[in-house]
Formats: C-alpha cells, sequence, structure tokens
C-alpha cells in the first residue's frame, strides 16, 4: 500500500483496497486477518546489528484469502514497497507458488533468503487458520493446498 509523506498508509484507485474510503477501513473489516512470519537475516545484511530477524506482515481477507496489505521490516522504503507490489492482490489460498515464486526470483537483495522464510512462515499460519476454520477439518490431515 502507498505511504503519504507522514507515513501513513494511502489508498490509489488501483490499489487491492481501493474498496475501502479509508486505510483503517482495511483493518477494520472483521474478515481481514493479520498474520506474521519472522526469520533470522545473514551477518553480512546491513540491518543485521540493528534488527538480527527480519519480519513479514500481511493483512488476508479470510473468505477469498486475498492480500489487502502488506509490510516488511526491509531497510529501505523502495524494498517495502516492491514486496508490496509483489504479493498484495494475489490468494494466500489459491496463488500460494505464485506468491513464494514471485519473492524468490524478483528479489534479488542480500535478505531474499529471509524473506523468503518469513513469507513461508505467514503463508503456514494462513493455512492453519484457514483449516482451523473448517467445519469438517480434522486435526494433522494432510492436504495438498498446504505451502
Amino acid at each position: 500500500m502507498p505511504v503519504d509523506v507522514e507515513g501513513r498508509y494511502t489508498v490509489t484507485p488501483d490499489s487491492p483496497s481501493s474498496r475501502y474510503s479509508q486505510p483503517r477501513d482495511v483493518l477494520a473489516d472483521p474478515d481481514v486477518r493479520l498474520v506474521s512470519g519472522y526469520a533470522r537475516l545473514p551477518d553480512a545484511v546491513a540491518s543485521h546489528s540493528q534488527y538480527e530477524r527480519l519480519g513479514v506482515v500481511l493483512a488476508v481477507r479470510g473468505t477469498t484469502g486475498e492480500i489487502v496489505a502488506a509490510d516488511t521490516t526491509l531497510l529501505t522504503d523502495l524494498a517495502k514497497e516492491f514486496f508490496r507490489v509483489l504479493v498484495e492482490g494475489l490468494s494466500v489460498y489459491e496463488d500460494v507458488s505464485e506468491i513464494v515464486q514471485r519473492v524468490q526470483t524478483r528479489y534479488a537483495g542480500q535478505s531474499g533468503g529471509a524473506l523468503a522464510t518469513a513469507l513461508r512462515r505467514c503463508l503456514e499460519s494462513c493455512y492453519q487458520l484457514r483449516t482451523a476454520d473448517e467445519p469438517n477439518h480434522t486435526a494433522g490431515e494432510a492436504d495438498e493446498r498446504r505451502p
């Protein structure tokens, strides 16, 4: 999601969240869940001394799996926005392979491995939330949809 000069999220007509009049409406939607994942940064990465871990946070619509907002603790605004463009609008239910493939092939920064790992942890959380919500789900069932 684009950010204005004061650091607030903005919604543009072509953004996945354009159906909302205010940025907070995205988060106020009871169908939207926030999931996060973290991974250890390589020692050679500039932000390692400050953070040690890289985080990914996704706001996901529960009924469709659409990623309506995304954020990461990558160091630069450009890298954060690039990540958003790669994943927002895709479904964590239908587009799992594409989401991972986009990040692995298009993000070539030194934090790429940690970014992919943190993202996969988010996707795993989405899978667990979805299967827990299914009425006929039995704990431990195997499923091909699993990331």
